[in-house]
């Protein structure tokens, strides 16, 4: 067949041509896999009228596609030689007996090809408003007559193929529905929010998890209850309003509340978005302890770094405006040495304490971790032989690791058990003991380090955390008063918590918990419900 000449006079556009195309377009026919509910059709109808060819013709901007085919081999012809292309533009079904004797067609490279088209009749396939996408068609090779019952049969037939062009429409709709339906739950389900849904009379019709979680109940016992019990108001678009959240055990909670309506079923709902602050204004809180702390930190830091400085600028001044002896001139540079040892181990505490505080869990790197494996690191690490024998780790067998960055939780131990290898009598023991630990429903790990030194007041106690502060009772030992403070820092981080225990001539007890999955107490006990 003859496909590519141009005819010699082509079918002229449509009125509605671009709303047709767009149509055709969004029915999603063209080019889709054979569908029996059209290849039914097209059989009976090449039965029915004893002709070769019946086709489900789709009339495209530049051709025309056969959704269902008999007698065709081609899927697809150009347009410009479409007899349907005509067909489109009649409000009934197009009849041309024979082509060869029929102006419009008589050049057609159809009917002049191999295997010419002779008679043709086309009924259009209307999916309403007049919107015509394409015609069920019957070719003969021969010239015939159509009488008038052959197009009331044919169109009979037209009508029966847009009824399953509108079926498969239905069926489409259907299913992007449930998609939309299967995304907007999934989106439900997984927002970190919780979404409440109320009826007209402002009480409870459903919820997503999330919900459930931050009110301690499943959706069947929330639905139902007024919105004044849950979230202390009643429902009204509202932006932003921070109140109180009541579970349903009877805690409470701060919540950020956001009021909207909302179309569903052809009504107007009201749906609220609660969202748990209670974490995000304690770290506001600790975001303003913090900075209090800088302020307070870098005023006493200035002291701190100014009096090492001073000795090693005046005493290394002495040793470039006069003479000394060997003797004396050694002693003079052992000073300078140490309290340049002193200054450099205090700005690089100093960093240390700024780079935690400013970045806080962000500059961790947690990875699962031993801690009866990071204590043995500790002893290690101590240089002084004698020092590193006294002491002693108890870890507890079957020790569960948690979760926590590696070189910090060494270096806040290492902190520990200096404090009490300076602060106890030598060669007294250092007790290290490792153990899981629940604290508040979390499981957990504790290390406890144990001195019998010269131990602290209710006052120290309270202070031994502060920057700079140290215990006055042992005034040559070593240090600038910030261990314990990255120590506390450290722990802070990792959502853990430091205690101490300790009285004057009875040692001290320091004992550092840590969560086993490292994640803040809001966030594990929302996980666990």
């Amino acid at each position: 067949m003859i496909m590519n000449e141009t005819p010699h006079t082509p079918a002229s556009l449509p009125a509605d041509e671009a709303r047709r195309l767009q149509i055709l377009i969004d029915l999603d026919l063209l080019d889709s896999p054979p569908d029996e509910r059209f290849d039914r059709i097209t059989r009976l109808a090449a039965r029915l009228f004893g002709v070769p060819t019946a086709l489900v013709s789709l009339v495209d901007a530049e051709r025309q596609w056969f959704k269902s085919r008999v007698g065709m081999a081609l899927e697809q012809t150009p347009r410009s030689s479409s007899f349907c292309a005509h067909a489109i533009r009649q409000d009934d079904v197009m009849v041309v007996t024979d082509a060869c004797r029929d102006e419009r067609f008589a050049d057609n490279p159809l009917v002049r090809g191999d295997n010419p088209i002779r008679f043709y009749a086309g009924s259009p396939i209307d999916v309403g408003d007049g919107v015509r996408i394409g015609t069920l068609c019957i070719v003969d090779r021969v010239p015939r007559e159509f009488g008038a019952e052959e197009r009331a049969l044919l169109r009979d037939l037209a009508g029966i193929v847009a009824n399953e062009v509108a079926a498969v429409e239905l069926q489409a709709v259907a299913q992007r529905a449930r998609r939309s339906a299967d995304t907007v739950r999934a989106l439900l389900d997984h927002l970190p929010d919780g979404v409440l849904l109320f009826d007209a009379a402002g009480n409870i019709q459903s919820c997503n998890p999330a919900a459930e979680r931050m009110f301690r109940a499943p959706c069947r016992e929330l639905a139902g209850q007024p919105s004044g019990a849950l979230i202390g108001m009643q429902p009204a678009p509202v932006a932003r309003h921070e109140g109180t959240g009541r579970r349903v055990d009877g805690s409470s909670f701060a919540a950020e509340v956001s009021i909207a309506e909302m179309q569903h079923d052809g009504q107007a709902h009201l749906v609220a978005t609660v969202r748990d602050v209670a974490w995000h204004r304690a770290e506001q809180e600790r975001v303003r302890a913090a900075n209090r702390r800088r302020h307070d930190f870098f005023r006493t830091a200035s002291h701190e770094l100014r009096t090492p400085m001073a000795s090693i600028l005046g005493f290394s001044e002495l040793l470039l405006k006069r003479e000394f002896d060997a003797a004396t001139g050694r002693e003079l540079i052992d000073i300078i040495h140490r309290q340049a040892v002193r200054l450099i181990g205090l700005v690089n505490q100093m960093l240390d304490l700024a780079r935690i505080d400013s970045g806080g869990s962000d500059q961790m790197h947690p990875a699962p971790l031993d801690l009866a494996e990071v204590a043995a690191k500790v002893k290690a690490g101590v240089e002084d032989a004698a020092q590193a024998a006294r002491i002693v780790l108890h870890p507890a067998p079957d020790l569960a690791p948690v979760t926590a960055d590696p070189l910090r939780v060494q270096q806040a131990l290492a902190n520990i058990v200096a404090n009490a290898l300076a602060y106890s009598a030598p060669g007294s023991a250092v007790e290290v003991r490792i153990a899981s630990r629940e604290r508040d429903g979390r499981p957990g790990a504790a290390v406890t380090v144990s001195d019998r030194g010269v131990g602290m007041t209710q006052e120290q106690r309270a202070q031994v955390c502060d920057a700079f502060w140290r215990a006055g009772a042992l005034p040559d030992v070593p240090g600038n008063g910030l261990g314990m403070t990255i120590v506390h820092e450290i722990v802070a981080v990792h959502c853990g918590l430091v205690e101490i225990a300790s009285n004057p001539g009875d040692g001290t007890e320091v004992t550092v918990w840590l969560p086993r999955d490292g994640a803040p107490a809001d966030a594990a006990r929302e996980t666990r419900q």
